[in-house]
């Protein structure tokens, strides 16, 4: 095969694990996906990392699929995906993004586009709240959870509009 003798009945070619892919490719920054990696020589792996960080867990299904299970994240990132054996580490040629609610900076701007700002930022709005004192045209004057947070994706971010 095309990974040493991964099927003989030594079930060891002398080369290192390999990744050939892996599915999804994104998931929340809360973790908890389930990954499944393909490739080869992965009879022998020690362990999964994503970036710098372990897998949740992860199984060895066969000599060419691993089930991972995502870690959390503290934010919004792209890592590489590595498969740790006694015979070397196999690094995926692509990202595994982990995906959240970026709480935008919205503070001074007209609702619409303050609206429109958090769906971009991965949160979805939440209540819009009018201070008492409020006048055309609303402008945001608080945002709740605090801009720059990190949280799972689809959280709703309140606005405080006068």
């Amino acid at each position: 095969s095309a990974f040493g003798d991964a099927g003989g009945p030594s079930g060891r070619g002398g080369t290192g694990p390999a990744i050939v892919g892996f599915s999804p490719q994104e998931g929340p920054i809360g973790g908890g996906t389930v990954v499944h990696i393909s490739g080869g020589g992965f009879e022998t792996a020690t362990g999964v990392t994503f970036g710098a960080r372990q897998a949740a867990s992860f199984e060895v299904r066969s000599p060419n699929l691993i089930e991972a299970v995502a870690p959390p994240m503290p934010r919004g990132v792209n890592v590489r995906i590595h498969v740790a054996a006694p015979s070397g580490t196999a690094t995926a040629n692509r990202d595994f993004t982990f995906i959240g609610c970026h709480v935008p900076r919205v503070r001074g701007a007209k609702v619409k586009r303050a609206r429109r700002t958090v769906v971009e930022a991965g949160c979805k709005v939440g209540r819009v709240k009018r201070a008492r004192t409020a006048s055309k045209p609303l402008r945001v004057v608080g945002v709740s959870p605090r801009p720059g947070t990190w949280a799972e994706p689809g959280t709703a971010v309140d606005l405080l509009v006068r």
